[in-house]
């Protein structure tokens, strides 16, 4: 009992150095052993080919065994690949594996009665190790998304190299107490046993993406082409098709010339076998350490793409050095580097390219990639030893390989710039972002009489809406029907279409024509300005379309409308105002309370030549929506306060990593769930959320405009591999460091640090954030907070209230305390009318406590109970949002009713600016409806 913990300990210690999470040791272990498996058996099967090779053929047979080993490979990719589309993963590898064990197993026993199969063992046994990495890496992708393979791909590296080292050190005694062909029949048998550990992999840790993609049956050759139409289509996968090629010429280049002077040093069989051995052992471990200490950070620090760079660079400097100097010595060393760069660092790399693709079609993509275009490397590079070593000289052929080597660099190069656009366009792709393109221009169809007859037609349209945008489009058009249609539309009754309609007026060029009337555009303009909110906001909208600039007056006027609506129209207003006052009022218009306007003021002053270092100022010393909004002004810009974003968005991730362990300790060991203790995790989930838009907003304020459009939405994605892909193109694009913590914020799960409750409610008395604060106090008083009456505090009671209902438990503190100063609470006494049925309504009625009832008016005048609503119900928001009388009379029920009001308009800015509590409307209103019978 007493080794229990210390082994538990043992297990952590290990599974944080491989950088496994706990829920993940099953499958990667199922992950590893697998490869472990097949890397073992290829080890055997190798030294026991080669050592056959070397010792019963010519020594140039190796260049002529090349060729058809890619012509080989090559055809069994492709039938692999067309099978992908066809056969369950796990059905077809089993089959596949078994097969050749069989064969290999075969092979064995031809060798002790028929010698000449030599080379025919040797094809055998290199494609096999072919199908074995395809197949292996297919499964790894298949089990692990891009987040994972990055982070776990080194592990499955060790585990390959670990099995291979294991192999090779066993080839030798195996091979002098049984014979070196015997090596050939257990890589069969360990061939069968990799098949029976990936089926149990299969069966664990089902996926979609261990299924063939279900779509109409297709012939065979359309599931050939699955991988290759995926190649062709991505820009990125082909550069990788051509690096491929040459990294293949490259391989065999290195791998001949080096057996070759290892031939020449040592005549001896016996001391060629136990130096290359003593060669391919040190490579296999030095892999080993790599792989497992090394690759991991390397990937973390430069990204996956400079990894991939890493090995044609190894393969520049190597045949550099044997232009300079060639002999055994450096031949060695060159090989070892190279393959050191490539088990260690590289090959999890180039397999992590493939995670740009759609899941259900990686597996197709790699076959292909491995048995396409690699195979053609194959067969050219055995082509080119043969010439060249008759028509060559040595140190010609090492500059081959060091232009080879230049262009393969250059390939990647590119590879590495159109990474993280691959990773964007798949994100686009899956969330249905695509632009539509072609067809006639408006001007085109704006010449068509039908077109224009249609537009005026839509004139006289019931709905505003499209009143409005037939003018818009309208005043597009120069013909003197559509100018006369406006000139009418100067008369309608709707404000938008006044205004579209004075615009088009106005904006006409030298303001002249048939039909045309400026001085009843500008009346109608200021007419406008002098009106409702809905009139004054469209003012303000038609000046900006006409690009005027507000006057002084006007603009303190407009800014200090008590109209949201208005204000955001007067931010939008000041695009073309460029004085000081303007400059003061959208910075001011930062902080406003509405985010509406907040947002209209953040992208105007986003559109202002010169960034305003009070908006950079605003970054860290205000309040979570002032921030949002100062971060959205600086879009594109942040250049000119580089460090300053920087740091703040590097305090903004360490502080919400501090905030995200304290949730994970409370949730652990924290208080009774009381209201106080809730809001306060609320609150801390809430404020982990805001600091990774906040950070995401400083990768667009630097230069990465993807980080606040589609990473933003494929962040928040329920798809696991659209998430990690999202993930990982926060790696690829914008300031590496920013993204490499955002993306830690983002995946890693906190850990806990076993810390009781108290001692972290005392540490989060004292954040510097007001709400957490004054939440914590709440849950665990002193003497010294009893005084406290601020602001932040005063409304907490109505906020917590309004946490009840589903409507409202999603917002931040900032928005429920906006609706709290605006909420009052309402008593209703038994059978009294909370809302009456035909009556004007504008206000929200959430329950408190007690029960109503509602009731519906016959045409006979008889009533009847349609349903009732109890405490946390929310009742009266239909006649808010249709503005049309209440379809139903509302009565307290059972006592008296106590509800909380809040008024419409407040209602119908948080709709409009809070999608969370929009939708939180929509399911209500959708339960209700099911609900009716």
């Amino acid at each position: 009992m007493a080794g229990g913990p210390r082994s538990g300990s043992v297990a952590r210690r290990l599974r944080r150095a491989a950088n496994v999470r706990e829920d993940e040791v099953g499958r990667v272990g199922l992950i590893a052993l697998a490869f472990a498996a097949l890397e073992a058996g290829r080890g055997l099967g190798e030294v026991g080919v080669n050592t056959l090779v070397l010792s019963r053929l010519p020594a140039d047979a190796l260049p002529w065994l090349y060729i058809p080993l890619g012509i080989l490979s090559l055809i069994i990719a492709v039938a692999y690949g067309a099978a992908l589309g066809r056969v369950a993963k796990a059905r077809l590898f089993g089959i596949t594996l078994v097969t050749v064990g069989v064969l290999l197993v075969v092979e064995f026993l031809l060798l002790a009665v028929v010698p000449d199969v030599v080379p025919v063992a040797w094809l055998t046994v290199m494609a096999a190790g072919a199908i074995a990495a395809t197949i292996s890496w297919t499964v790894a992708t298949s089990s692990l998304d891009v987040r994972q393979a990055r982070r776990l791909f080194p592990v499955c590296t060790a585990a390959a190299i670990a099995g291979y080292l294991a192999g090779s050190l066993l080839a030798g005694p195996v091979a002098a107490a049984v014979g070196a062909p015997a090596l050939i029949g257990l890589e069969g048998l360990l061939f069968a046993a990799a098949a029976a550990v990936i089926a149990v992999l299969a069966q664990r840790h089902v996926g979609t993406r261990w299924a063939p993609q279900r779509t109409a049956r297709r012939s065979i050759a359309a599931d050939v082409r699955v991988g290759f139409d995926e190649v062709r289509h991505s820009p990125l996968l082909r550069l990788v098709a051509a690096a491929y090629i040459l990294l293949a010429i490259l391989l065999f280049s290195v791998s001949f010339p080096y057996l070759r002077a290892a031939r020449a040093a040592y005549p001896d069989e016996a001391e060629l076998a136990r130096v290359l051995g003593i060669i391919a052992a040190t490579i296999t471990g030095i892999s080993f350490v790599v792989s497992l200490a090394l690759a991991d950070r390397f990937y973390r620090r430069f990204g996956i793409a400079a990894a991939a760079l890493l090995l044609p660079i190894v393969y520049l400097g190597g045949f550099g050095l044997w232009v300079v100097s060639f002999s055994f010595a450096t031949a060695a060393a060159f090989t070892i580097v190279q393959q050191v760069t490539q088990r260690g660092i590289s090959n999890a790399a180039w397999s992590a390219f493939y995670n740009v693709l759609p899941s259900t079609h990686r597996a197709q993509a790699i076959a292909f990639m491995d048995g396409v275009p690699g195979q053609i490397g194959t067969v050219l590079v055995g082509i080119l030893l043969l010439l060249s070593t008759s028509l060559l000289a040595q140190e010609q052929i090492f500059w081959l390989g060091l232009g080879a080597a230049a262009a393969c660099v250059a390939i990647v190069v590119v590879i590495r710039r159109r990474y993280a656009d691959a990773l964007l366009r798949t994100l686009r792709s899956g969330l249905g972002e695509q632009i539509l393109e072609g067809g006639p221009g408006l001007g085109d169809l704006l010449a068509a009489p039908d077109v224009r007859a249609a537009l005026i037609a839509a004139l006289h349209a019931p709905d505003v809406g499209t009143r409005e945008m037939a003018a818009v489009l309208l005043a597009r058009s120069p013909e003197v029907d559509a100018r006369q249609a406006l000139a009418a539309a100067l008369d309608d009754d709707a404000p938008a279409v006044r205004a579209a309609a004075a615009v088009a007026i106005l904006g006409d060029s030298g303001g002249q024509g048939e039909g045309l009337e400026p001085e009843r555009a500008e009346s109608c303009l200021g007419s406008l300005a002098t009106g409702d909110v809905a009139a004054r906001a469209a003012s303000l909208e038609a000046l900006r379309r006409l690009r005027r600039p507000l006057a002084d007056a006007q603009l303190a006027h407009c800014v200090a409308d008590p109209s949201p609506e208005v204000r955001a129209a007067a931010m939008f207003a000041l695009e073309y105002t460029l004085t000081p006052r303007a400059a003061d009022a959208l910075v001011a218009g930062l902080s406003d309370p509405a985010a509406r306007v907040r947002f209209a003021a953040a992208t105007t002053l986003a559109d202002r030549p010169e960034v305003d270092p009070r908006v950079v100022g605003l970054l860290g010393a205000s309040d979570a929506t002032t921030e949002a909004a100062a971060i959205a002004a600086l879009a594109g810009r942040g250049e000119q306060a580089r460090d300053r974003i920087l740091a703040w968005a590097d305090d903004e991730v360490t502080h919400a990593l501090a905030l995200s362990g304290a949730r994970v300790d409370l949730r652990y060991g924290g208080p009774p769930d009381t209201p106080d203790f809730v809001f306060l995790c609320s609150v801390l989930d809430h404020r982990v959320r805001h600091a990774e838009s906040m950070a995401l907003g400083a990768m667009t304020a630097l230069g990465a405009p993807a980080a606040g459009g589609v990473i933003r939405r494929s962040l928040a994605s329920t798809d696991p591999d659209v998430r990690a892909q999202a993930i990982e193109a926060l790696d690829s694009i914008g300031d590496r460091g920013l993204g490499r913590s955002i993306a830690r914020l983002i995946e890693e799960a906190p850990s806990a640090q076993f810390l009781d409750a108290s001692t972290v409610l005392t540490r989060l008395r004292d954040d510097d954030d007001p709400w957490i604060r004054a939440l914590a106090r709440r849950v665990l008083p002193s003497g010294v907070d009893v005084n406290e009456t601020d602001h932040v505090t005063s409304d907490i009671a109505t906020m917590l209230q309004l946490r009840r209902v589903p409507l409202f438990e999603r917002l931040s503190p900032e928005d429920l305390q906006r609706i709290a100063s605006v909420a009052s609470e309402r008593w209703f006494d038994e059978d009294a009318a909370l809302v009456r049925e035909g009556e004007a309504g504008d206000e929200l009625f959430v329950i408190l406590a007690g029960r109503v009832r509602v009731v519906h008016s016959a045409d006979d005048g008889t009533e009847r109970t349609v349903r009732t609503y109890g405490e946390g119900d929310h009742i009266g928001e239909l006649a808010v949002l249709r503005e049309r009388p209440r379809i139903a009379t509302v009565v307290a029920d059972g006592g008296g009713v106590r509800t909380l009001v809040i008024g419409g308009e407040g209602l119908r800015a948080i709709l409009h600016e809070r999608p969370d509590a929009a939708m939180a409307m929509l399911a209500t209103l959708a339960e209700r409806i099911s609900a009716q019978p």
